[in-house]
């Protein structure tokens, strides 16, 4: 929410949920919470591409005559894009493009998490608690999922040797 950010800071304190199809419920809906995935409250630095971004943003917002309290507002129940138009975004992206989407490879919005997380690991000297305060994980969890402490061209150099 446009609210959520402030002296140059993004608060991050809630999360849409997806509310799967099942017996008792029988349509899939989207719920935002006032919570995080896991509980903490977090904030994450305005960077000046994080500033351009939101400047184009709200002149989008302005031109386009939208008033609504989100960065990403939509005609959805809850007044924002659901999770599935992030993802389905990118997979027609992805399709345009002529790149293959498997299984046993990250593509889509986690392999943007992994990236962020592996690039303020890699250029704070290894500092994975800064990370994982950034990005919502735990130290451990950022050591075992996510490609940390390598440096790619070093990596690139080792497998094309």
């Amino acid at each position: 929410m446009w609210k959520d950010i402030e002296d140059g800071l993004i608060m991050i304190s809630r999360e849409q949920l997806t509310v799967k199809k099942s017996k008792d419920n029988p349509k899939e809906y989207f719920q935002i919470v006032n919570h995080t995935k896991n509980c903490k409250d977090r904030v994450f630095p305005v960077t000046t591409t994080v500033k351009d971004i939101l400047t184009r943003l709200s002149k989008c917002h302005e031109l386009n005559g939208i008033k609504s309290e989100y960065l990403f507002p939509a005609e959805s129940d809850n007044g924002v894009i659901t999770n599935n138009t992030v993802y389905n975004f990118y997979r027609r992206m992805c399709n345009s493009l002529c790149i293959p989407i498997r299984k046993d490879f990250i593509r889509g919005t986690h392999s943007f998490r992994r990236n962020g997380i592996t690039k303020v690991v890699n250029n704070s000297g290894g500092n994975v608690i800064l990370a994982s305060k950034l990005f919502g994980n735990s130290p451990e969890v950022a050591m075992k999922n996510y490609f940390t402490n390598a440096d790619v061209e070093q990596v690139r150099n080792t497998l094309e040797a």
